[in-house]
């Protein structure tokens, strides 16, 4: 037969022969990449199901889970005039000049009709420190004749930190937003994180618990 074959059908044998080998190598190496992956997603499954399954995981999810949510709450409680919503009872407002030497004062919002001061900012922003309490503002748009500013006040204990912003002239106030941070929202959140950390810790015990098993179930056969 081999001598019946030309030289061409000689080399279109061989050149198949060549490409059922080289495609037998690359099947071998996609199984040995895939299977080489398969076991590192393993690995790395089985750490994870270690850590979430383990005794700490329950406290520091917890934990994560109230400081989280407390941030939720928070967002959750911003204040939109524009949308009906009452403000803050903390709202208050930037006006100069400010008192005892400083560049600007705080004062809550609304303002008294006899106030003698200017809404309207003569920097872009400024700060000090009254009694427990740091004040800071910026100006976020100026158009010569009308303000955006947003002034924030925060508590040196860390208890409360709350966002005014409002657009202003020299004498007329229009309040916009507030939100704020507050000490309290962390107990409205544990509930939720106690739930949700209970949850995760049990589910992972019992895919833990699967996975451990159907290891031994190979190791039998």
């Amino acid at each position: 037969m081999a001598k019946g074959l030309t030289a061409k059908q000689i080399g279109a044998c061989s050149r198949r022969r060549i490409r059922e080998q080289a495609s037998g190598l690359r099947s071998k190496t996609v199984s040995l990449s895939q299977s080489m992956e398969f076991r590192l997603h393993m690995r790395w499954i089985k750490i994870f199901l270690i850590v979430v399954g383990s005794n700490w995981f329950f406290p520091a999810s917890c934990s994560t889970g109230v400081i989280l949510g407390a941030q939720i709450v928070a967002a959750l409680d911003r204040r939109d005039v524009l949308k009906g919503d009452r403000l803050h009872s903390l709202f208050k407002v930037a006006a100069e000049p400010g008192e005892s030497g400083q560049s600007f004062r705080a004062l809550s919002y609304p303002v008294k009709e006899d106030s003698n001061v200017s809404f309207r900012m003569s920097g872009t922003s400024a700060s000090f420190e009254k009694g427990g309490s740091a004040f800071s503002y910026r100006v976020i748009e100026d158009s010569g004749h009308e303000q955006l500013i947003e002034l924030v006040e925060t508590y040196k204990d860390g208890d409360n930190q709350i966002w005014s912003r409002y657009k202003a002239t020299e004498t007329e106030i229009t309040p916009l937003s507030s939100r704020m941070f507050y000490f309290g929202y962390m107990f409205t959140a544990f509930p939720f994180a106690v739930v949700c950390a209970l949850f995760l810790a049990f589910s992972a015990r019992i895919v833990r618990r699967i996975y451990l098993d159907s290891k031994d179930v190979q190791k039998d056969s």
